[in-house]
């Protein structure tokens, strides 16, 4: 339609009215267009911060809740394998036993419980003074959670009073499990409270009754909010693990749920959430504004039709393209704008809006990077699914050894930052030889050379990073003994085999790992360097592959859950790297190695004898003396393998 035929349209009388009236219309056409753009964006965008939000409060609540799991197991390991508190406990007297409790409480943790369970569930002590002495414990299912676990030691939930505690069992080693620590912390209303601070959401604990009714035990919403509470959150699925709305008193809230116990006797949930009408209070000023500007610029057109639709027209449109931009997530700055009018306030608005909505984006962003690069990549190249595949890796398992008594001589912060550099070290060292760190158990450290990434040389690599992470530890050591603080004791356990590898979890949340015997024994030989105190085991299917290196066969065991025996080996180091007495050390301990497994005690006595009288500080020689005299004086049967069998992990 031309010109012409649009002022015929409205038969206007003169010219300017036309002019007016046509910029008017596009002027409302624009600033109409922005309003809606401007207004859609920033609830999506309102809403999209506050699902972020929520699930970097959950994460934040469940780092939190492992942290102080991790800080329980680490401070009660300590005090279950304390002599005094051994001794005390061996009195089974109720009252001295809670006061030892009590004291401790007081003097070493944050905790609100602390309870001593022996081997058959009997209370020995309660700080709470609930139950009365030798009385059964009543969360029997904590305990047998432990008995499973292959340090004893277990984690969960529990109810009391309509409190809800976060508790930790550990076990009570004389040296088998004689009975529990068992330590807790509330979550209550002070809780939530603190880390309602933290995370600037509301937070809730609900638990659910056997109808499936919710009634929340603590949460930081006002009274008449918390009372709509259970009502709300029995239409909603903690089970979901998306966000969803709540209608509080009239004010809607987004919120979001994860379940933090549930089995026949509890069902407890995490509940986070957040207001909207108030997320979205800052951007009904700018609503506001983009009104009042709407109606300025509508009625000064009426007036300076054209200066105005020179003046409006130019930014209008770079404001629809930038919110546009905005809208597909591309936030760059435009700059400051230099109008001092209505819409160069609004430019700004737009503008600090995109800034406040990148940071928040690059918050996200820097969140998301938990896995290493080879996962990531993984993960990025499809779809993300649930299962996994067989594949051939080399699993290698690293832990510090007495790690209890090195944490005990320092600060916790000494404590944290030095164990942070040690895995920088040694992930370090994994990274530069191809491999993945896969998860940090507290000090240990699992690698993958495999997986997700395979390639010919994964045994040699995985050889060659423990070699790495031998030298990178003697160099803190040396750091140690300059500062006067105990030294390093590592153990590494290699071992090849399938696996089955892939992303293992719920499908809105899941770790890719790899899975089967090949990392159960693996970890065996990890734990098996403290029995023959040397630094590295491989197994010898890994031993067979890698190629290049010295060893030295240690023996053929049978570790615990396994009926096959195992033949392991000491890694040395690199083919050359050895003098010719190492090598003849090595060579001689074979012919007692040799003479012990044919039975001939005499002359594998004389040889192991040889070797620990020129070696006084090499285990692995008194070890095998100490069989030697054992069998001489107890022969086994005929038809002995010479497997030695180990019962514990």
């Amino acid at each position: 339609m031309s010109f012409s035929h649009f002022s015929n349209l409205f038969r206007f009388r003169s010219f300017r009215s036309q002019v007016i009236t046509l910029l008017a219309i596009l002027l409302l056409l624009e600033l109409g267009t922005v309003f809606l753009s401007v207004n859609r964006t920033t609830y999506n965008n309102t809403r999209a911060v506050i699902d972020d939000n929520l699930d970097i409060g959950l994460e934040v609540f469940t780092q939190l809740i492992n942290e102080r799991e991790t800080n329980f197991k680490v401070t009660f390991r300590a005090l279950a394998r304390d002599f005094a508190f051994r001794e005390t406990y061996d009195t089974r007297d109720y009252g001295t036993i809670l006061s030892a409790g009590e004291n401790l409480l007081l003097r070493t943790t944050n905790a609100d419980l602390l309870m001593v369970v022996d081997y058959d569930y009997l209370m020995l002590a309660d700080t709470l003074r609930r139950l009365p002495p030798e009385s059964e414990f009543p969360w029997p299912y904590l305990l047998e959670v432990a008995e499973e676990d292959d340090n004893y030691e277990a984690s969960s939930f529990i109810l009391i009073d309509d409190i809800a505690y976060q508790v930790v069992a550990v076990p009570i080693l004389t040296p088998l499990v004689d009975g529990w620590i068992i330590v807790g912390q509330r979550l209550d209303t002070d809780y939530v409270t603190s880390l309602k601070e933290i995370i600037s959401s509301d937070v809730s604990i609900i638990r659910l009754n056997e109808k499936g009714q919710a009634s929340p035990l603590a949460t930081t919403l006002p009274d008449h909010q918390a009372g709509e509470l259970a009502l709300e959150y029995n239409a909603y699925s903690a089970a979901d693990a998306s966000t969803g709305m709540l209608d509080l008193e009239g004010e809607d809230f987004v919120a979001l749920a994860t379940p933090l116990l549930d089995n026949n006797q509890l069902a407890l949930s995490a509940l986070v959430q957040q207001s909207l009408p108030k997320a979205l209070t800052p951007y009904r000023e700018l609503e506001q504004r983009l009104i009042i500007l709407f109606a300025l610029g509508l009625g000064l057109s009426l007036f300076l039709a054209i200066i105005l639709g020179r003046s409006v027209s130019k930014p209008v449109m770079s404001l629809v393209t930038r919110v546009g931009k905005i809208e597909r997530g591309d936030y760059g700055s435009s700059g400051n704008s230099k109008r001092l009018d209505e819409i160069g306030r609004l430019e700004n608005s737009v503008n600090e809006m995109a800034i406040g909505l990148a940071e928040k984006e690059k918050v996200r962003d820097i969140l998301g990077k938990v896995v290493s690069r080879e996962i990531a990549a993984e993960l990025m190249s499809g779809k993300v699914n649930l299962g996994g595949e067989t594949r051939t890796a080399t699993i290698l398992f690293s832990d510090i050894r007495d790690s209890t008594s090195l944490c005990e001589s320092q600060a916790p912060e000494a404590i944290l930052g030095f164990l942070n550099h040690y895995l920088s070290e040694v992930s370090a060292a994994i990274e530069e030889h191809k491999g993945v760190v896969d998860k940090y158990i507290g000090d240990a450290v699992m690698a993958l050379f495999g997986a997700p990434v395979s390639s010919e040389h994964d045994v040699n690599n995985a050889l060659l990073a423990a070699l790495a992470m031998r030298s990178r530890v003697e160099h803190l050591n040396m750091a140690c003994r300059s500062s006067g603080t105990p030294e390093l004791k590592t153990g590494i356990g290699i071992h090849t085999g399938e696996v089955v590898a892939g992303n293992l979890g719920s499908l809105n949340r899941m770790n890719y790992t790899v899975i089967g015997d090949t990392v159960n024994l693996a970890s065996r030989l990890e734990s098996l360097t403290k029995q023959y105190e040397v630094s590295t085991i491989v197994s010898e299917e890994t031993r067979n592959l890698g190629a290049d290196f010295i060893y030295r066969e240690l023996d053929l065991v049978r570790v615990k859950g396994k009926s096959k025996p195992v033949r392991i080996y000491e890694l040395l180091g690199l083919a050359g790297q050895l003098s010719h007495s190492e090598l003849n050390e090595i060579s001689y301990f074979e012919q007692g190695l040799a003479a012990y497994r044919s039975c001939n005690w005499q002359q594998a006595e004389k040889i192991f004898n040889d070797l620990a009288s020129k070696h006084p500080a090499t285990r692995l020689y008194s070890l095998y003396l100490d069989r030697v005299k054992t069998c001489y004086f107890n022969p086994p049967d005929k038809d002995w393998d010479g497997v030695f069998t180990f019962q514990g992990k």
